[in-house]
């Protein structure tokens, strides 16, 4: 996993509670810092958005509006008209912010208050609000960031998009939807999951040059990954042969939904299976296999003797929730119990999972995607997505497995961290995709990965390949199987 700060996440609290103490270790003064903050955040200006000329800076009252005035200031003596408008109250304002209010005024800038048009303004930037945003916004803030939602002009938002809450990435009632987001110290988790991911844009981040001494300080409560930093699977020896790459079992596809198998089975094999066995309902038979020779069929009939031929087990892709299906959940959940194997739970066995009071073994591997999340949990899906670290973590705790919580920034809780994806694109809202991820982590069990090793290279490999996917053809129109020749190269590079 990447050590570097830009690839950590932490909570609101971290930051606030150590900045302070990790700039004075690095001899740099807050206000230094605020300096810092701004100067960061007019270049990310310039690199975005080089022709603007009309900046409209809008700040609130804490060090957050501090940052804002820095930028006006650095704007204005490069010579870019810059209109500042002011929501805060100036008696609250802090030491710095006060300075930095000061030096704008001293450059010869003015403040105006709101109500003010946004009409001539080419680029805005939000200074309103930072991290420490709790409950509902009051006036004017809630009025002047609506506002903000309705107009066609671009925002770059500082250190946090205003009314977003650090922490869940959920909204005080509203919150900016931002452009971009540059982030100061640590990066938030509200910023990289979720609602929050969607509101805060292209996300930057500058560590402000604290950052070995923040990180002699702080904890971090989730760990970012993008694919490309994780290592290449090692090659195969030369004398491989089908068995040391193991032996898959994918229990799924019941009448009428035969594809759901068909591409977690195709999937283990692309990501390098050794052998792969589907058992479907009898119906599906001839279409799960059509076209695919490479795919061995099963019968329900013998299960205990395909249970104990696998080396691994993926339940629930077409699973379906009639007798059937619940026969097959109890058979598989049955000798887990007393014959330890790594399981993969997906889709309607997490559905028949939630309906059953059943414990897991501590092997198991759950893919739930919110909808599923709530079931498990009892509760609705807003609950999850308010707080999607929160849900994580009562997964985990619940049922004691490898937990995945899919939807954008997809989070992992292994049994040593909270991991936060950064692959993946809004093209793999497509049915299939969470079938075939689960063929792909089952793959990687199935070759030698630990089950929190599997779930975070597997997902992320999917991610990637989906990112893959979309340059060549475009998001729109992604479909599952698009991904596999992708999946295949990228599991050999």
């Amino acid at each position: 996993m990447p050590a570097s700060l830009a690839h950590k996440v932490f909570c609101a609290d971290q930051v606030r509670n150590h900045e302070a103490q990790a700039a004075k270790l690095a001899a740099v003064s807050m206000y230094e810092l605020m300096e810092r903050a701004g100067a960061a955040a007019f270049r990310a200006l310039k690199q975005y958005y080089p022709d603007a000329e009309r900046i409209l800076v809008l700040c609130g009252q804490g060090n957050n509006a501090g940052d804002g005035f820095v930028v006006a200031r650095l704007a204005k003596q490069a010579g870019l008209h810059v209109r500042l408008v002011l929501l805060g109250d100036v008696s609250k304002f802090s030491q710095d912010t006060t300075e930095a209010s000061n030096r704008w005024v001293a450059e010869g800038g003015t403040t105006t208050r709101w109500p003010q048009s946004l009409a001539d303004a080419e680029v805005i930037v939000d200074a309103l609000l930072g991290t420490g945003t709790r409950g509902q916004l009051r006036s004017p803030y809630a009025e002047v960031i609506e506002t903000l939602r309705n107009a066609d002009i671009p925002v770059l938002s500082l250190d946090i998009p205003s009314g977003l809450i650090a922490d869940t990435g959920a909204s005080a009632g509203a919150a900016v939807c931002a452009d971009q987001t540059i982030t100061f110290v640590g990066i938030k988790p509200g910023l990289v999951t979720g609602r929050g991911k969607q509101q805060s844009g292209k996300l930057i981040f500058d560590d402000l040059g604290i950052a070995d001494t923040f990180q002699s300080l702080a904890t971090p409560c989730a760990q970012l990954l993008d694919f490309n930093y994780l290592p290449v699977l090692p090659r195969r020896a030369l004398n491989s042969h089908k068995g040391s790459a193991g032996r898959v079992l994918c229990i799924g596809g019941n009448r009428g939904m035969p594809g759901a198998i068909r591409l977690t089975s195709e999937a283990a094999l692309r990501t390098g299976a050794g052998l792969v066995k589907t058992c479907c309902h009898p119906e599906n038979r001839q279409l799960v296999s059509q076209g695919l020779p490479e795919l061995m069929l099963a019968d329900s009939d013998d299960l205990k003797a395909l249970l104990g031929w696998a080396s691994c087990i993926v339940l629930g892709p077409g699973l379906g929730q009639d007798t059937w299906a619940s026969y097959l959940f109890n058979q598989v959940l049955d000798y887990v119990a007393t014959q330890p194997k790594p399981l993969l739970l997906d889709a309607d066995a997490l559905n028949l999972l939630a309906a059953s009071s059943r414990a897991l073994p501590s092997h198991c591997i759950l893919t739930p995607h919110p909808g599923e999340a709530a079931r498990l949990l009892g509760c609705q899906i807003t609950d999850i997505e308010d707080n999607r670290y929160q849900a994580l973590g009562k997964l985990q705790q619940k049922y004691k497995a490898t937990v995945l919580l899919k939807g954008a920034g997809t989070l992992i809780a292994t049994q040593q961290q909270h991991v936060v994806l950064t692959n993946g694109n809004p093209g793999m809202a497509s049915p299939g995709m969470g079938d075939l991820l689960s063929g792909v982590i089952i793959s990687l069990v199935a070759q030698g990965l630990s089950n929190d090793e599997a779930t975070v290279y597997g997902a992320s490999l999917h991610s990637a390949a989906a990112d893959q996917a979309a340059q060549q053809s475009g998001e729109r129109g992604m479909m599952a199987s698009d991904l596999l020749p992708f999946i295949r190269k990228l599991v050999n590079r």
